[in-house]
C-alpha cells in the first residue's frame, strides 16, 4: 500500500512541475517503485520479466534525458521527435508496445492496474507539452488500428485489456488537446471502471478466459464483469460511453470528422473484445443458459434500467 501511495503521489506531483528534468526524475523514481511493487513475493520468472522491462525502460530513459538536455539548451533539431518517441514507449503505443504486452499476463492485478493508469500520468503530461494535432493523428491512428486488430481472439485477459488500453491512450491524448479538465474527468472515470473490473478478477484470481470454466462464479458476478467490461470499452449507455461522448462532441464541433469516425469505428472493435469474453463466460463455460434457471424479474429490471438510461441520454442531448 505504501508503494501504491508513493507512485500515485509522485505521478500527481509530476503534473505540478514545469521543469523537464524534475519531471523525468519523478518518472524514474516511479519506475523503481513500480518494480518493487511487481516483484514483491514473486518467483524467478517474474523477476526475469521485470529485469527485461527495467533494461528497456532505463535505456530509453537515458536517451530521453540526453535529448531533454538538448531541448532545454536548443542544441538540436530532432529533439521533439525523439521525445515523442520516448513518451510513446513509456505509455506503450504502437509500434513500441512490445514491452507492455510482454509483461501482461505475468503481473498481479494490482500491478497491472497501476501500470495501466497511474504509471501513464507523467508521460501523458510530457506528451501534452509536445502535442501537435497533425503529427499525432498518424501516431494515434496506427496505435488504435493495431491495438484493435491484435486484441481479437486473445485468451489472456490482461493482454486483451492491454491492447484495449492502447486505444484508450489515444482517447486520453485527444481529450487533453481539448481541455485538461475533460482529460482528468476521463482519466478518473477510466480508473474507477478499471478498478471495479480488476477488483472482481483479483477476488476470483482469474487471468485467462478459460479459467471461468474452473471457477464457481455466480451469474450476478458474471453480469457485473460483463457490465464493467462494456463500460471500459465505451458501450452505451455505460459510464465509458458518456465520457467518450463528450470527446466526440467537442472534436465534431472542431471539424475533425475523419478522426471521430475512425475512433468510433475502432472503439467498436474494442467492444467486440469484451463481447467475445462474455460469450465464453456466460454461454460456453456456464450452466446458466437454461431458460428455467433465469430470474425474469431481475432481467426485466435490468432491461428497464438500460432503456431508462437511453431515454435520459436522449433528453440531455
Amino acid at each position: 500500500m505504501m508503494l501504491i501511495y508513493l507512485i500515485s503521489g509522485l505521478s500527481a506531483l509530476g503534473w505540478t512541475m514545469n521543469n523537464w528534468l524534475m519531471i523525468w526524475y519523478l518518472m524514474e523514481v516511479c519506475l523503481v517503485l513500480f518494480l518493487g511493487l511487481c516483484t514483491a513475493g514473486k518467483g524467478y520468472s517474474v523477476s526475469e520479466v521485470m529485469m527485461s522491462y527495467y533494461l528497456i525502460q532505463v535505456i530509453f530513459s537515458l536517451v530521453m534525458l540526453t535529448f531533454i538536455l538538448f531541448y532545454m539548451f536548443n542544441l538540436g533539431y530532432m529533439c521533439n521527435f525523439v521525445l515523442v518517441l520516448g513518451m510513446m514507449i513509456k505509455v506503450g503505443m504502437f509500434p513500441f508496445h512490445f514491452w507492455f504486452i510482454l509483461i501482461c499476463g505475468k503481473l498481479e492485478w494490482v500491478s497491472f492496474f497501476m501500470l495501466s493508469t497511474v504509471m501513464k500520468l507523467i508521460p501523458l503530461v510530457l506528451l501534452y507539452y509536445l502535442f501537435s494535432m497533425l503529427s499525432f493523428f498518424y501516431i494515434t491512428a496506427s496505435s488504435m488500428i493495431f491495438g484493435s486488430l491484435m486484441g481479437l481472439n486473445n485468451n489472456v485477459i490482461q493482454k486483451m485489456m492491454g491492447y484495449s488500453s492502447m486505444i484508450t491512450i489515444c482517447w486520453f491524448i485527444y481529450s487533453m488537446s481539448i481541455s485538461l479538465l475533460l482529460f482528468f474527468g476521463y482519466f478518473m472515470g477510466y480508473m474507477i471502471m478499471l478498478f471495479w473490473l480488476v477488483n472482481i478478477l483479483s477476488k476470483y484470481n482469474i487471468f485467462y478466459i478459460n479459467q471461468f470454466k474452473l471457477n464457481s462464479v455466480n451469474l450476478n458476478t458474471k453480469i457485473m464483469i460483463f457490465s464493467y467490461g462494456l463500460s471500459i470499452s465505451g458501450f452505451p449507455p455505460f459510464l465509458g460511453f458518456l465520457i467518450k461522448w463528450l470527446v466526440i462532441n467537442y472534436l465534431w464541433h472542431l471539424g475533425l470528422k475523419l478522426v471521430v469516425s475512425l475512433m468510433v469505428l475502432i472503439s467498436g472493435l474494442a467492444v467486440y473484445f469484451y463481447l467475445q469474453m462474455i460469450f465464453f463466460v456466460m454461454v460456453v463455460f456456464s450452466s446458466w443458459v437454461k431458460w428455467y434457471t433465469m430470474n425474469f424479474i431481475g432481467s426485466s429490471v435490468l432491461s428497464f434500467m438500460f432503456l431508462l438510461s437511453y431515454f435520459i441520454l436522449f433528453i440531455l442531448y
